[in-house]
């Protein structure tokens, strides 16, 4: 993080999301019943702006915050993650919130409502937890979740009867000691052996005699990260029998710089594999690529993303991969402190990057502490947009600087054809005009209209259910990627869509952004285009599966080796139809 007058700050990351594939459709108000599996209705016109907290009336019943308690610590402000996942495979994303001491889990109805189902599916663990990461890691079609914590990891195994079975200790993933601190993680294939391992960041070495707090202009408050040791990240092999290894000097990890709160996966550009990026708070940031003999190497200086456009380490926290101007190279976000630019790195080919965001008009962002950095196309014109959760880290901070505030607003950045990103207040909608204490963040389409939503977290309150109801018009595709070889979840697949005389590329991960987990089907906006000419997945063991001639408006399911396939629909959505597969 960036530093306060004599001092210094902090936050957490990460993230991960699994769900089935079918689409519906929504009304002008409330939402309805999908009627249509795959197709969606006609857009209904926005009310006040393109996003609409639903939380309260779609029944979602949680809350964050602290009882008034402050300071609060550096450990107590780093918030908590969120994930979309589709844990009883009905076709509806469900909700999964981490919280202070627990976890909530609520099943979506299909109906526009949620019901909480966090006792009855066995999700009762209590800890001092900070994120999720979402992955089916025994590749049995059903999402598992990992939850990070202070002293305090659980690692959940789906069983596919509606609930969840707590399996860490036969894994070996819970936490080193009483006071590891385990914040962003991921599922991924490290190996392409088709199995996921699992990533797990740590931030810093705290203890009960670890400083608490610090002085600040006269003013006792939480201290800063450069106040504390790094702590390293993990990586564990998954051995196909329910059990992890710690592979993580072996696989050549144990160069981290640590302190990291965030991670984010991309297709490799050598054709399989995959690289991950951790954005480490005042560290430089570590980019992991696979060299010959399985290892991997740290390109984060060389590659030109370990620092921010002066040369310095910049308070990572968020980060994700994407897109941004459809030249079918990742560019990489990351999410950074107060007075620091939102760090851009545009993928220039052959392995470097140039921090760009200055020139993209994302300098708007630069007055907040942001947690959150995520892409997404939300008006489905065909250009992913950005979005930053903010936050300081300082419960008291307006008593220290008369200039900053604990909540802060959201910001969302639209992407003006790839040229320059602009920030959409009160069209938006009022989520991004109303200041909050936000930290992660969940993106994926909850009510199958083609339309991405977003999940927020509010650290000092109930959290926000961003209902996108862009009335745009454009088109768009969902896939949905099943593995056979690969791992289940696709992840490190590159899908490529053409439509519309585009060709666009997104990469399959669960996580990216801050500790949170996503949608599993990769989302692309088609803009005007009503029909897709081709979809080509290469999958992460270099494998390519195409389809051909698809109308547009649904989402589609490709089985590695397959190609397209009908997904099994459940019992009480296959009533309304099924799913158009041409």
């Amino acid at each position: 993080m960036g530093a306060l007058p004599k001092g210094k700050i902090v936050r957490g990351f990460c993230l991960v999301g699994l769900c089935l594939v079918l689409a519906g459709c929504r009304g002008g108000g409330g939402r309805t019943p999908v009627t249509a599996p795959g197709v969606a209705a006609p857009d209904a016109p926005a009310a006040a702006g393109v996003f609409r907290d639903v939380a309260r009336e779609a029944g979602i019943d949680f809350r964050w915050g602290h009882g008034g308690k402050s300071p609060l610590t550096i450990l107590e402000t780093l918030g908590h993650g969120a994930a979309f996942l589709d844990y009883d495979r009905d076709g509806f994303l469900d909700l999964l919130l981490v919280g202070n001491r627990r976890c909530g889990l609520f099943r979506n109805r299909g109906d526009g409502r949620f019901e909480d189902t966090t006792r009855q599916a066995g999700l009762t663990a209590e800890g001092m937890f900070f994120g999720v990461a979402v992955g089916d890691y025994d590749n049995d079609g059903y999402p598992d979740a990992y939850i990070t914590g202070y002293g305090k990891c659980v690692l959940y195994r789906n069983t596919g009867r509606g609930g969840f079975a707590d399996v860490t200790a036969r894994a070996g993933l819970g936490a080193r000691g009483a006071y590891d601190v385990v914040t962003a993680a991921a599922f991924v294939d490290l190996d392409e052996d088709g199995k996921l391992d699992l990533f797990a960041g740590r931030y810093i070495a705290f203890t009960p005699a670890s400083l608490q707090f610090c002085t600040y202009n006269g003013i006792e408050a939480g201290c800063g990260v450069k106040n504390y040791d790094a702590d390293f990240p993990r990586v564990y092999r998954n051995g196909g029998d329910g059990s992890f290894t710690d592979v993580t000097e072996k696989w050549g990890f144990g160069v981290s710089a640590g302190k990291c709160l965030g991670v984010a996966l991309r297709a490799s550009d050598t054709g399989r594999g995959v690289m991950l990026y951790a954005a480490n708070d005042e560290q430089p940031g570590n980019l992991f690529v696979k060299r010959a003999g399985g290892r991997y190497e740290d390109i984060g200086v060389p590659s030109g993303t370990a620092f921010n456009q002066d040369g310095l380490t910049q308070g990572g926290m968020g980060v994700d991969w994407g897109d941004f101007n459809n030249d079918r190279r990742p560019d990489l976000a990351v999410a950074t402190f107060q007075t620091e630019a939102k760090s851009l790195y545009r993928n220039d080919g052959t392995g470097l990057f140039t921090e760009t965001s200055g020139a993209l008009g994302l300098s708007g962002a630069v007055a907040h502490v942001a947690w959150t950095a995520r892409f997404f196309d939300f008006d489905n014109d065909s250009w992913l947009d950005l979005l930053f959760t903010n936050g300081h880290v300082q419960d008291n901070v307006h008593r220290i600087q008369t200039d900053r505030t604990y909540p802060q607003p959201t910001q969302l950045f639209r992407n003006e054809a790839g040229r320059l990103f602009r920030e959409m207040k009160a069209e938006g909608g009022p989520a991004f005009t109303r200041p909050i204490v936000g930290r992660g963040a969940a993106f994926g389409d909850y009510d199958n209209d083609g339309r991405v939503d977003v999940l927020i977290v509010n650290e000092e309150g109930a959290p926000l259910l961003l209902r996108n109801e862009s009335a745009s018009g454009n088109h768009w595709l969902g896939v949905r990627l099943v593995g056979v070889r690969s791992n289940r979840d696709g992840i490190g697949a590159r899908v490529t869509v053409t439509a519309g005389g585009k060709r666009l590329a997104r990469d399959q991960q669960l996580c990216g952004g801050y500790i949170s987990a996503h949608d599993p089907r990769l989302h692309f906006g088609l803009g005007r285009a009503d029909r897709v000419e081709s979809v080509e997945v290469r999958w992460p063991n270099g494998s390519v599966d195409s389809v051909r001639n698809l109308p547009g408006d649904r989402y589609i399911e490709i089985t590695e080796g397959k190609g397209l396939t009908q997904p099994a629909l459940p019992q009480r959505v296959a009533k309304h139809g099924r799913l158009p597969v041409e």
